[in-house]
């Protein structure tokens, strides 16, 4: 009798281990392919941030941003020697970094409330970017229909630059 009973506890171990195998091996591939969907996003951040550091605006980073809407554009949020808030907004290139004190214009928050009031379904990106030569904050939206929309704001004035709705 103990041993017939041994050998049905074998099969339902071994079974146990298959199956903690092979979810081992999912969250594995799981996690190779997250590290690889995001790896482009983080080559980014880092280039944007050592060139803002390396152009002497930046010597801490707090957060990282990025528009693609004509021009690609990566925005780092840190402080200067100074101690001062400021956004350096680095073109792909990495040429003519921009370096703005977030004391002299509107705030990420106050254009997403800005956004808000429009009643979006869901915002999808906040970003500083260069547009006609002027520094503005690019929001893109989903409209309540589920439409692309995209609204610029000015950075100094925060007057409504550009709105492009229902794409």
């Amino acid at each position: 009798m103990r041993q017939q009973y041994q050998r049905r506890q074998r099969p339902h171990h071994w079974v146990l281990l298959s199956v903690l195998l092979v979810i081992l091996v999912i969250l594995i591939s799981a996690a190779v392919m997250v590290n690889k969907a995001t790896k482009p996003l983080t080559q980014n951040q880092a280039h944007a941030e050592a060139v803002a550091k390396k152009s002497g605006h930046l010597t801490s980073t707090s957060n990282f941003y990025w528009t693609n809407l004509d021009t690609t554009y990566y925005t780092v949020a840190g402080k200067n020697k100074a101690k001062q808030n400021v956004y350096a907004i680095v073109p792909k290139t990495g040429n003519n970094v921009t370096v703005l004190k977030q004391t002299d214009g509107l705030s990420r928050n106050t254009v997403l409330q800005r956004v808000w009031q429009k009643n979006p379904k869901k915002v999808l990106s906040a970003a500083l970017c260069v547009f006609n030569g002027k520094p503005a904050w690019q929001v893109s939206y989903l409209n309540q229909s589920g439409k692309l929309c995209y609204v610029t704001y000015q950075y100094s004035t925060g007057k409504m630059l550009q709105q492009i709705s229902n794409i």
